[in-house]
């Protein structure tokens, strides 16, 4: 039992000796990652509430990921004039309030603005992160804070759906007579304020001077060998996009419409998918270091699409829910083995240019298919866009295994951190 416990006690040895900026980063990184998840629970289910149909609702929906596709470079350039303090106090504020702004209207042009500056905000926080975790952190403890980070997120995803869940059946409770409407109106108002609590402990964080290293002008450019490599990765990200966005934003709904579930139900499904999640992102090392990472990807991705499928074709709420879970843990145990390999086989002159256009086909391309899905399952039914997402994760799956195949044992053994120096960069 204690040899089994001493990397976890190891593990928090070292968190226990983050500086205090990392653990005031954490905390913040907590409360924007737990009000985003209460949102995302809720959002669609109020525009539907609120008398819209699913065509409105994957355009506005699309708007987030559409600002963030355009607006990744102007964002991660912004960070760097900035500074990584006062870019993350802006971003985060920015994108509570306008939250919040959406949870106080139902006028369609307010609607669409505030989500497409909610996701340039959002854009703005986000790229910041990794680069201020690279600033306040030694060395040695590095990996542990992404990972403490990115365990963070995973635990406020869980409280923060839970929450999403019972929220609406609290407020019932408490103001009696209203309406759904009205209840998750005020769900999405906690959720907002609860996101706009994080720029207090961003206030705090002093900001760490550069570093004469981070002045250096950069290397000349890259070769093309290098660009084309690049682009590939962001062919792949391309397809994972485009498929994640025909039904990922869509989950509430599935269940909602095509099961007659309530939010508490739905908050707990996405609750317990956060979860396993969470250990199939820790099994996927392993799994990496006995098959290599490219055939890793590969499978996790091919082994999602009968689950895939199912969701298109199950009536069986139980055989849904089982496929939703098993389809999410699949594809977010390929995420970070992705994201490593991507660092090793990119120069690290390009790493930065790579996250921002790998990040910008995947938010362009699930943007689009977002605006397009809502309004094919409101003609058509829901099961269409399971059965196209299946095909565009296959699509990727077998690019990267014939793009990559070869590349992986070429490659130096410069692996490791590298993968959570540019955090996530494949997510589906």
């Amino acid at each position: 039992m204690n040899a089994a416990l001493s990397p976890f006690t190891g593990y928090l040895r070292v968190v226990r000796g983050f500086t205090p900026n990392a653990r005031r980063y954490l905390l913040a990184n907590f409360l924007v990652s737990a009000g985003a998840s209460i949102s995302g629970v809720i959002f669609n289910l109020y525009l539907s509430a609120a008398g819209y149909q699913e065509g409105f609702i994957g355009g506005a929906l699309s708007m987030s990921g559409l600002a963030l596709g355009l607006f990744a470079l102007p964002a991660g350039m912004l960070s760097d004039r900035w500074g990584r303090k006062p870019a993350m106090i802006a971003g985060a504020a920015a994108a509570a309030a306008l939250m919040l702004a959406r949870a106080l209207t139902i006028d369609r042009a307010a609607l669409v603005s505030a989500s497409f500056l909610g996701g340039m905000a959002s854009t703005v926080y986000g790229l910041s992160t990794a680069p201020f975790m690279m600033e306040h952190s030694r060395e040695q403890e590095r990996t542990q804070l992404f990972s403490a980070s990115f365990a963070v997120m995973l635990a406020a995803g869980v409280l923060g759906s839970l929450a999403g869940g019972a929220l609406p059946g609290l407020f019932g409770w408490l103001v009696g007579g209203a309406d759904r409407f009205l209840l998750y109106r005020l769900t999405l108002v906690c959720a907002g304020a609860l996101s706009l609590t994080a720029v207090l402990p961003l206030l705090g964080i002093a900001e760490a001077p550069r570093s004469p290293a981070a002045r250096e002008q950069a290397p000349p450019g890259a070769g093309r060998g290098d660009w084309l490599m690049v682009g590939k990765f962001a062919w792949c990200n391309l397809w994972i996009g485009l498929g994640a966005g025909l039904v990922i934003p869509f989950f509430n709904l599935y269940f909602a419409n095509r099961f007659g579930v309530g939010s508490g139900q739905i908050g707990l499904y996405f609750s317990v998918s956060q979860v396993l999640t969470f250990a199939a992102v820790l099994a996927a090392p392993s799994v990496a270091r006995r098959m290599g990472k490219v055939r890793t990807v590969v499978l996790m991705e091919l082994l999602s699409l009968p689950f895939l499928v199912s969701l298109g074709v199950e009536n069986t709420l139980t055989v849904a829910v089982l496929s939703f879970w098993a389809r999410a843990s699949l594809m977010q145990m390929s995420s970070p083995i992705g994201s490593a390999f991507t660092m090793e086989a990119v120069p690290r002159r390009l790493r930065a240019t790579a996250n921002s256009l790998t990040s910008m086909s995947w938010n362009l391309s699930w943007a689009a298919s977002t605006a397009v899905s809502g309004v094919i399952m409101q003609r058509y039914g829901y099961a269409i866009p399971y059965y196209l997402t299946a095909g565009c994760y296959a699509v990727s799956a077998v690019s990267y295994y014939l793009f990559f195949r070869n590349t992986e044992q070429h490659r130096g053994p410069e692996i490791g951190r590298a993968s959570l120096e540019m955090g996530d960069i494949r997510h589906g």
